[in-house]
């Protein structure tokens, strides 16, 4: 047996540590099938439920489907842009917090564009989280990224003393608000309304 360097990769460690022995890969292959053979009945059954869960989710769409009359895309686009309600009467103000103030940028240049396109008037901020305690007073709505969702509860405390709105979003619904410009400064009016 040989001491090795921590950083030494796994297959060289294999090799060097064990003095090129022969019996040592041979284990390794073994145990390997071995994990194989014992997993593969709980990756099957995990298998199993996420097709039952589809099935199931299938037949309720089919439900679905058949109660409500069929839209077309385009009809659908139109609905949801028309669903935008826009206030110009007073500006609203949005802070958008993350971690280190890189994704928030995305959603409040979103909410930027947004604006400009629907005439909303809105105006919104990226921050980070622990810096916004000086600068929260200044905004209307505090949208929370979902890397600090677990400080909703803490921040909640500090909006609702203020008259602050508090939005906290989850991770596909974040990332589809930084892509549709229109449907950020939906989300965000939804708070208004």
């Amino acid at each position: 047996m040989y001491v090795l360097p921590w950083a030494t990769p796994a297959p060289i460690g294999l090799i060097l540590g064990t003095g090129v022995s022969l019996l040592a890969v041979v284990l390794v292959l073994v145990l390997i099938v071995v994990d194989a053979i014992i997993y593969f009945p709980f990756i099957k059954a995990y298998d199993a439920s996420f097709l039952e869960e589809e099935a199931e989710n299938a037949a309720q769409e089919a439900v679905a489907e058949s109660a409500t009359p069929v839209k077309t895309a385009a009809e659908k686009v139109v609905e949801e842009k028309t669903a935008v309600k826009v206030t110009t009467d007073k500006p609203i103000n949005v802070l958008v917090l993350c971690a280190g103030a890189g994704t928030s940028a995305m959603l409040a240049n979103a909410l930027t564009e947004g604006a400009a396109a629907t005439g909303a008037n809105i105006t919104a901020s990226a921050g980070a989280y622990g810096s916004h305690y000086e600068i929260m007073k200044d905004f209307d709505m505090i949208v929370l990224a979902p890397q600090v969702n677990s400080f909703y509860e803490d921040i909640k405390k500090d909006t609702d003393a203020l008259g602050i709105k508090l939005a906290a979003t989850k991770g596909a619904e974040y990332i589809k608000l930084t892509r549709d410009p229109e449907g950020a400064v939906a989300f965000v009016m939804s708070y208004f309304a």
